[in-house]
This record gives C-alpha cells, sequence and structure tokens, in this order.
C-alpha cells in the first residue's frame, strides 16, 4: 500500500462513522465492543487527518483489521 495514500471524506463516510458509533451503543460490554469502540476511534482520529500510528504501515495493537480486497 502506498505510504502517501489519501482518503478523501465524504458526507456519505461521515455518516456511516456516525451509524457505527451509534450501534456500539448498543452492544453488550465484552471484547467485540471493546474492539468496535478502538476501530471507531482510529477511523475518527484518520477522518480528522492526524497521522496514523506507524504512518499507517501495520495496524495498531488491539484495533479490529479488515484486510482491503
Amino acid at each position: 500500500m502506498s505510504e502517501k495514500l489519501k482518503i478523501d471524506v465524504t458526507p456519505n463516510l461521515k455518516k456511516s462513522l456516525e451509524f457505527l458509533e451509534e450501534a456500539i451503543q448498543e452492544l453488550p460490554s465484552g471484547e467485540l465492543k471493546d474492539k468496535a469502540k478502538g476501530a471507531v476511534e482510529y477511523l475518527s482520529r484518520t477522518f480528522r487527518g492526524e497521522p496514523q500510528p506507524l504512518e499507517g504501515k501495520s495496524c495498531p495493537a488491539g484495533i479490529l483489521f479488515i484486510p482491503a480486497g
């Protein structure tokens, strides 16, 4: 994956993130909820343009990773 990959954050992406945040509230406490919160927090920071850990070269520990393709 390119080190200079740019993601255009569209209104649809922002709305999708809002739906995910709402859905997390409905999950029972546990590992899945913790991982989902971490994934949403990671996406939120990325959408705000904050640098990714390790420049996005690997997935941070504890974050659910969804491989592309």
